[in-house]
């Protein structure tokens, strides 16, 4: 896995700690006004690994016909703040 992923996954953990739980959608929305276009193809994986590992918190929205992401308790939020 490249830097780039990394950062991606980075990014991804930032934005839910900002955001809080969130579509996949809004998370590459954000991520594109942010400038960051190259995520729109790196988040769906990124996050599929973060949840692989347990960082992220899964569930369904039925007003938002979406899965919504959250953190989990394994993310350490002393490595959110900035």
């Amino acid at each position: 896995m490249g830097k780039s992923m990394e950062k991606t996954k980075r990014l991804i953990l930032l934005l839910l700690n900002d955001m809080g739980p969130s579509s996949t959608k809004e998370l590459i929305t954000e991520a594109e006004t942010l400038g960051i276009a190259e995520c729109r193809d790196r988040v769906p994986g990124a996050i599929a690994d973060l949840n692989a590992q347990g960082m992220l918190t899964k569930k369904l929205s039925k007003e938002k016909k979406a899965i919504i992401w959250g953190l989990s308790d394994k993310v350490d939020q002393s490595e959110l703040d900035i």
